[in-house]
Formats: C-alpha cells, sequence, structure tokens
C-alpha cells in the first residue's frame, strides 16, 4: 500500500515538472517572438491568371449590297457653228509664156577627130641608123599623131614599138620631117588623129 502512494507521488511529481517545463518553454518562446526583427518578405511576379475565354465572332446579319444602275454621264454634245460659205474669187488668166526653141548644140570643133588614114604633101622618108643597120635591128613601129589645121604634126606618140630605141627614134624624126594635107569638115580645117605605120627592114645580102 505504502509502495502504491509513493508510486503515485512520483507520478504527480513528474506531471507538475512537465506542466512547469512546458509553460516556461511558452513563456520563453513568447519572449523571444517579440524580441526578434520580423523576416522580410518576398514577393514573385508569376503573371496574372486569367481564365480562359473562347473569342467568337460577332453574328453579322449578311444583306447584299443594292445595286443602283446608273446611265454614264456622256459630255454635252457641241454643235460646230456653221461656217460661212466661202466667195469663189477668180483670178484673171495668166497669158501663155512662149517658150523659145533651145538652139541644137554645135559640136566641139576644137576636139581632133580620129580618121584612117590622111593625104602627105611630103611623105615620112625614114633613114636607116647606121649603128641599127650594122647590128642587124630591123621592126615596125606604129606611131599615134595629131596633126593640127595648119598640116603639121604637132604631137607623136608611140602606139607600138620595134624594140630597139635607135629605130622608134629614127621613124619620129620622120613624121617630125614630113608635111600633112589638112582635115576639112564642113568646109573647116580640123584637128585630126590618124596612126602612122614605118617598118624598118634589111634586105639579104645588104651591108
Amino acid at each position: 500500500m505504502a509502495a502504491h502512494q509513493s508510486t503515485r507521488m512520483v507520478a504527480g511529481a513528474t506531471i507538475a515538472l512537465l506542466h512547469a517545463a512546458l509553460f516556461y518553454g511558452l513563456l520563453h518562446m513568447h519572449a523571444r517572438s517579440s524580441a526578434e526583427p520580423s523576416t522580410p518578405a518576398v514577393v514573385r511576379f508569376v503573371g496574372e491568371v486569367t481564365e480562359r475565354v473562347e473569342w467568337q465572332p460577332p453574328e453579322v446579319d449578311l444583306v447584299p449590297p443594292e445595286i443602283v444602275a446608273s446611265a454614264p454621264q456622256l459630255p454635252p454634245m457641241v454643235m460646230p457653228l456653221a461656217r460661212p460659205a466661202e466667195r469663189a474669187i477668180s483670178l484673171p488668166a495668166q497669158p501663155a509664156r512662149s517658150v523659145e526653141p533651145t538652139p541644137a548644140r554645135q559640136p566641139d570643133r576644137s576636139a581632133p577627130v580620129e580618121v584612117s588614114s590622111v593625104e602627105y604633101l611630103r611623105e615620112p622618108a625614114p633613114r636607116y641608123p647606121p649603128q641599127s643597120r650594122r647590128l642587124r635591128e630591123q621592126g615596125l613601129v606604129v606611131l599615134r599623131v595629131l596633126i593640127d589645121e595648119a598640116g603639121k604634126a604637132r604631137r607623136i606618140e608611140i602606139q607600138s614599138s620595134s624594140g630597139y630605141a635607135r629605130l622608134d627614134a629614127a621613124a619620129r624624126e620622120a613624121v617630125e620631117r614630113a608635111a600633112f594635107r589638112p582635115y576639112i569638115e564642113n568646109g573647116a580645117p580640123r584637128q585630126a588623129l590618124v596612126l602612122i605605120p614605118i617598118e624598118f627592114s634589111l634586105q639579104r645580102g645588104s651591108a
């Protein structure tokens, strides 16, 4: 019996100590919470959360537009003013001008006339060059000669050479010494062009 009471006393004392310790702890915690400064709060922006609403197009009454036909605007017509009739003016007739006939063109009598032959008053007398005779040179010389109105050889050209200068020169000298009858046309003398051949040949046995 005494042991049971002792146990109850120990249990009561223990409970009393626990209550005292709990009360002390509460007082101590309240004192610390009032003495310590408050911790600053941290605010983090996470965006505005709104409720998702599906978009629906507004209802529109489709009414076809009214088509109004209008006549095209034409520019006003401008009537041209009537021009007064022009008076015809008659001019006096001009007298016809007489056209004088053009005189016939006279032939140029200064230009020489080409003829096939001429008449001699003194025929050419060619002299055979002695050196050409020794060298046995021979050949035909054709001269183109201009004969003036007086019958003289005014210009002498070699149309065809004999091949030897001495024979060609002897032929020219012979024509220069000759005398010709002037060429007459319509009763008037004119210059004439003629070809004169002169041949140089050696006979066999001639020295």
